[in-house]
């Protein structure tokens, strides 16, 4: 009978995590996408947010991932030119366009919040964004799966954190 509610007890605990870090990675992947959208979210996310658990050497590796993503700086410069008319370039559409060009099928329901009929759209602005993302894909995928894995982590620590207390 113990035994039993050991079993119990473990299968609960691996279902919790596995869909903490299911969570979690659904979470990296919008958050992902907003910073493409306005790079300038980055610097939000990295101190306000979340990742505040991680090291400063992962915070620092993923600092300098998205700074070292191909052709990024011309999306910043761009938005820094339109930064007055708060436009945003993704909508869900080309959201889940970008995460296809980096070979991601994600479910289009958790696209919604890039589909806010407050949020003024750039096509101009998407296109750019497409077109960056299309230029090198595998460097971007590659940021991303390193933007997963330490969101992760840091969803992870900050559970184990609540636990703890």
């Amino acid at each position: 009978m113990e035994d039993s509610k050991y079993k119990n007890q473990n299968r609960v605990e691996n279902m919790r995590r596995v869909n903490l870090r299911r969570s979690a990675r659904s979470h990296a992947i919008v958050l992902f996408l907003r910073i493409v959208d306005n790079i300038g979210n980055l610097s939000e996310v990295m101190r306000s947010y979340h990742l505040k658990h991680l090291s400063y050497d992962k915070r620092k590796e993923l600092w300098d991932a998205f700074s070292d993503l191909p052709n990024i700086k011309t999306i910043e410069k761009r938005q820094h030119d339109h930064i007055h008319l708060n436009e945003h370039s993704l909508t869900s559409y080309s959201a889940d366009q970008v995460l296809k060009l980096m070979g991601i099928n994600f479910n289009k329901g958790k696209l919604k919040i890039f589909a806010s009929k407050d949020r003024k759209q750039n096509k101009e602005l998407a296109q750019l964004v497409l077109s960056v993302v299309k230029s090198d894909p595998k460097a971007y995928r590659d940021t991303l799966e390193l933007f997963i894995r330490y969101w992760i982590e840091d969803y992870e620590l900050r559970a184990k954190q609540s636990t703890e207390v």
